[in-house]
């Protein structure tokens, strides 16, 4: 199962409505749940978009910070969830260039969550924090015009600046289907 936490985020109903979908078992997460717990109930954690700046809000986040380093298991981070991997794993989160609607992604390494994905992609953007700095050892999977730090990976963690889950977002559910695929889900 997937647990995604709820941040409040316009879109994050979506996130488990997307996997269902598919036929991956996922279910919001109280991110105020203790560790021990979390681990053993999902096999995967995505942690979801909000209305909260990094890392000024960090606090209001729960034990999402604990996940993002933590958790057993593979986790994805899109939008708030990517800041707060950011944070949790060493990298630098602050102001940045807002990007609103659609925007063009330049996909830079195919493996793992964009395996079979174009070289560019039209993905939602909704955000005015960006990554400034991605953790120690992460690397960089996507940039766009503005960004340079669309998407990256360190280990089984996974951020993604954009919304994946929306339907304006090109093979966002590609993006989602390989993410199941790495937690074994699908």
């Amino acid at each position: 199962m997937i647990g995604v936490t709820n941040f409040g985020g316009q879109y994050n109903h979506l996130i488990v409505r997307r996997f269902r979908e598919m036929g991956v078992r996922a279910e919001f997460l109280d991110p105020g749940l203790p560790l021990d717990e979390v681990n053993s109930r999902y096999r995967c954690l995505v942690l979801s978009g909000g209305s909260f700046d990094l890392p000024r809000d960090i606090d209001r986040t729960g034990r999402a910070v604990t996940y993002a380093a933590e958790f057993k298991g593979p986790v994805l981070g899109i939008c708030l969830g990517m800041h707060i991997l950011a944070h949790a794993l060493g990298g630098e989160v602050g102001p940045g260039r807002p990007e609103y609607g659609p925007v063009p992604v330049y996909i830079e390494d195919h493996n793992d969550i964009f395996r079979g994905l174009p070289n560019r992609i039209v993905a939602w953007e909704s955000h005015s924090v960006e990554v400034r700095r991605p953790p120690p050892g992460a690397r960089v999977l996507a940039r766009s015009d503005e960004v340079a730090v669309q998407s990256f990976k360190v280990g089984n963690r996974y951020g993604v600046q954009f919304h994946p889950e929306v339907r304006h977002t090109e093979l966002g559910l590609e993006v989602l289907r390989n993410f199941a695929r790495i937690c074994g889900t699908v």
